[in-house]
């Protein structure tokens, strides 16, 4: 459970500073540290239910403090995590170079997925071709800024499940061991 709140807590220290670099930099050059802290828990957290349900909840987090329909990044947050809990089960992603790929690639899904969502609901239309290079550049600031968030997530889920462990007589990050329990 430490470990739940320890994610939830970094989580929306993520929304409160990605909010305070958005006020500094122009939109294609800020990181989506909240984004990334999912991408972290789908890639390294082994706790499914509880793992979908801090998504979703930090994707409603970023839907209040954005101008996007609600719902709308809880939603693209939840798919995020079940991407990267899939990639992880099925790639191997330890490196950083992997991790790097994948969240290039995810960060240019998420951003199709935000227009496609955005033209379905509001009948918005498509952006240029000069948004090309914008996602791009968001991509490789996303990639920058994975190594450090992805790192962060993954100390607090082995600091807070060697706590779990003493306590309950759990084997670490949830393994226990074939008696069941997805949280």
């Amino acid at each position: 459970m430490r470990s739940v709140a320890a994610l939830f807590a970094i989580g929306v220290l993520a929304l409160v500073v990605q909010g305070a670099l958005a006020r500094m930099l122009p939109p294609p050059w800020c990181p989506d540290l909240a984004w990334l802290v999912v991408v972290g828990i789908g890639l390294r957290w082994p706790r499914f239910v509880s793992g979908i349900v801090l998504s979703v909840v930090l994707g409603y987090g970023m839907d209040l403090l954005s101008s996007s329909l609600m719902g709308q990044h809880a939603l693209l947050r939840l798919v995020t995590f079940l991407a990267a809990a899939l990639a992880a089960r099925q790639l191997d992603l330890s490196g950083s170079v992997p991790i790097g790929i994948f969240v290039l690639v995810m960060t240019v899904v998420y951003g199709l997925a935000m227009v496609l969502s955005l033209s379905f609901f509001v009948d918005a239309s498509w952006p240029g071709i000069d948004v090309v290079g914008s996602a791009l550049i968001h991509a490789l600031v996303n990639v920058l800024a994975a190594g450090p968030m992805i790192g962060l997530v993954e100390r607090l889920i082995v600091r807070f499940s060697d706590e779990e462990v003493g306590r309950h007589g759990t084997a670490p990050l949830g393994f226990d061991g074939g008696r069941g329990g997805l949280l």
